[in-house]
């Protein structure tokens, strides 16, 4: 496993590298358009199957909140995830998703490690 010198986890190990970027996405909808932004985020998912660097991208529900999307994103590293932020918006499919949110999406920024679904780097 390599190691990328100078960066350390939250125990003081090394992080395994070239660091993958991940991030847990929260969207709210406009009220009752829950199911549509889904489908929106699920049209955006199908086309980042193509986005070099994309690892995971997955759309799911919040089972208590009927307006609430959250996306799973996977990165192989930052400049991956960099390029595929300054897409053009139509291009990506999110300037449908952007037109159905009720406010400014919430980032949660982790650095994932691996297990099932995850290649190893």
């Amino acid at each position: 496993m390599q190691t990328t010198t100078g960066e350390n986890g939250p125990n003081g190990a090394p992080r395994p590298g070239p660091e993958r970027v991940g991030r847990y996405v929260r969207m709210t909808a406009q009220e009752g358009r829950g199911d549509d932004l889904a489908r929106n985020l699920l049209t955006v998912a199908a086309g980042m199957g193509e986005v070099p660097g994309c690892e995971a991208y997955i759309v799911n529900a919040s089972p208590d909140e009927a307006d609430v999307v959250w996306v799973t994103e996977v990165w192989a590293d930052a400049a991956s995830s960099d390029a595929a932020l300054n897409r053009d918006l139509g291009e990506a499919g999110l300037g449908a998703v952007l037109e159905l949110l009720a406010g400014a999406p919430e980032y949660i920024e982790v650095s994932p490690l691996g297990g099932p679904g995850l290649t190893r780097t």
